[in-house]
């Protein structure tokens, strides 16, 4: 066999490979999943560690509230659910948007109470692909942030133009939020409040892999593209706050190893709002910067909320 032959059945070989574990990181970032996140919530259900008990408190007390069954059909189709917290008729509204594989009262445990109980109504969302919203694949914020502006005009159409509303997200959630701040946004739209962001889809997934499968990850992107429909740069916080005018609050974890803590810095930086600030939560890994530090996260969301509705 010649050499040239050896070469290209390598090459062959190593493509095919690649191609198979781009599939396979397709499917575990990008598809529903749910009867796997079903078993993993169940199995949460038992455990005693502190935090993850403080979250099913949150979930405990979303579910005890009064609350309106909210449903958008998205401009793909795709069915959308909320719940939507009036807190006695307030007419300034936080929406929440959780993260990856998750639900509202997970991914916002604790800061879910901080709001509500600070006196603002809430729109808790269900990501497409999760909980209680239909779909069979998350975008990262590409999609999302069209979803969340459908979220706004629906508020502002059925509870009144004179609301004032916040968009808040937690990781892949606050990714949609700073996508949706480079968008043109209605003036009822004050400020945001982004929780661990990552700076792109593609930039996370480098985190994530720590850098390996480079080729099944350039693979990825037009995999992610044809099957889930979206376009990859659509899922770039960075570009989009470049964009932004709204009112920016960053917060991250400086404990998080999963979303990089040094992506907070850089969103920030980027972000063209004159109005902007950041906080760094002691200790937090991903996603729990209100339950590692509750008094200091209120101390901080609340009196931006407050400045901004």
């Amino acid at each position: 066999m010649q050499w040239y032959w050896i070469v290209t059945i390598a090459l062959a070989a190593v493509f095919i490979i690649a191609v198979g574990i781009a599939g396979c990181m397709f499917y575990y970032a990008f598809a529903a999943n749910r009867k796997i996140i079903e078993k993993t919530f169940r199995e949460r259900e038992q455990d005693p560690a502190p935090l993850v008990r403080m979250r099913y408190r949150t979930k405990e007390y979303f579910d005890a509230l009064p609350y309106d069954a909210l449903t958008l059909t998205a401009g793909d189709g795709v069915k959308l659910a909320a719940r939507f917290f009036p807190n006695g008729g307030i007419k300034k509204v936080a929406i929440l948007c959780h993260g990856w594989h998750s639900y509202p009262w997970w991914d916002f445990g604790k800061a879910f109470d901080i709001v509500y109980d600070g006196g603002y109504a809430v729109l808790a969302v269900y990501q497409r692909a999760q909980g209680e919203s239909e779909g069979k694949y998350m975008t990262y914020g590409a999609k999302e942030s069209d979803d969340l502006l459908g979220w706004i005009d629906l508020l502002l159409t059925r509870y009144g133009a004179d609301l004032s509303i916040a968009i808040m997200g937690v990781s892949m959630g606050a990714a949609t939020v700073l996508c949706t701040t480079g968008k043109k946004l209605p003036k009822q739209v004050r400020c945001a409040v982004s929780d661990c962001a990552f700076t792109s889809a593609a930039d996370q997934f480098r985190a994530a892999s720590k850098g390996r499968f480079p080729i099944s990850r350039a693979l990825g992107q037009p995999i992610a593209e044809v099957i889930a429909h979206m376009r990859y740069r659509d899922a770039s916080p960075i570009d989009a706050v470049k964009r932004s005018e709204t009112p920016t609050l960053f917060i991250h974890g400086d404990a998080d190893a999963f979303v990089p803590f040094s992506m907070m810095r850089q969103l920030f930086d980027a972000c063209a709002a004159p109005d902007k600030a950041m906080w760094a939560s002691p200790g937090a890994v991903h996603a729990e910067a209100a339950m590692q530090n509750p008094e200091t996260y209120a101390a901080q969301v609340l009196p931006w909320l407050a400045a901004h509705l």
